[in-house]
C-alpha cells in the first residue's frame, strides 16, 4: 500500500465517518475565522506579562509584546514559504482529484501541500508557547497549539486537504515558529550579556 493510498484512506474516513451535526457547524467555522480566538491568549499574554515581575524586579510586558510581535513575524514568513511550496509541489486538493469528497465549503483552487492553515496556525502557535514560559502557565500556553491542531483538523473534515498536507503544514510551521523563537531568546541573551558587562 503506498503512502498515497494510505493518505486517501485516512481523509476519507474523517471526512465520512467523523461527520456530525456539531462538527458541521464548528469545522467551517475554525477553518474561517478560527484565528480569532487566539485574541483572548493574545490579551492574557499582555495582561499577565504586566503584573509578573522577573528577579530584577520589572515585567515581562516588554517580552509579551515581543512574543505577539515573533509570532505574527512568523506566520508572515510561513505565508510566504506555503506559496513557493505550493507551486513547486503542485498537488491538487482531495477535492478536486477524488469522487465521493463530502464538501461543505467550495472546494480552493491553490495546490494542496502544505495546508496554509496549518503552517499559518503552528508558526504563530509555536512562539505563543515557547516565548511564555516565564511568565504563564503550561495549560494557558498549551492553548494556542490546541487552537492550531483543531484548525488543521478542520482541513481534513472538510475533504480540502490531504493529512499529509496537513502533518508537513504543521511541521514546517513548527519549525519556523522555533527558528524565529530561537533566534529572539538569542538575541535576547547577548543584548542582556553585553548590558551587564558595560
Amino acid at each position: 500500500m503506498t503512502v498515497q493510498s494510505l493518505d486517501t484512506q485516512l481523509l476519507l474516513f474523517i471526512n465520512h465517518h467523523t461527520t456530525n451535526a456539531l462538527f458541521d457547524i464548528l469545522m467551517p467555522a475554525l477553518s474561517l475565522q478560527g484565528y480569532l480566538l487566539v485574541i483572548p491568549f493574545l490579551l492574557a499574554i499582555l495582561a499577565r506579562g504586566s503584573v509578573t515581575k522577573n528577579d530584577r524586579g520589572t515585567t515581562y510586558l516588554v517580552a509579551a509584546i515581543w512574543t505577539i510581535l515573533i509570532a505574527c513575524c512568523a506566520a508572515y514568513l510561513a505565508g510566504w514559504f506555503e506559496d513557493w511550496m505550493k507551486d513547486a509541489v503542485a498537488r491538487v486538493r482531495p477535492c478536486r482529484a477524488i469522487e465521493g469528497i463530502r464538501l461543505i465549503l467550495p472546494c480552493p483552487r491553490s495546490y494542496s501541500m502544505p495546508s496554509g492553515h496549518a503552517i499559518s496556525s503552528f508558526s504563530f502557535a509555536l512562539p505563543l508557547f515557547y516565548l511564555t514560559k516565564r511568565f504563564m502557565n503550561l495549560a494557558w500556553r498549551l492553548y494556542p497549539l490546541l487552537l492550531a491542531s483543531a484548525i488543521a483538523f478542520s482541513r481534513v473534515y472538510l475533504g480540502v486537504h490531504y493529512p499529509t498536507d496537513v502533518l508537513t503544514g504543521a511541521l514546517l510551521g513548527t519549525a519556523i515558529g522555533m527558528a524565529l523563537s530561537l533566534a529572539y531568546r538569542w538575541i535576547s541573551v547577548e543584548e542582556f550579556i553585553s548590558r551587564e558587562r558595560r
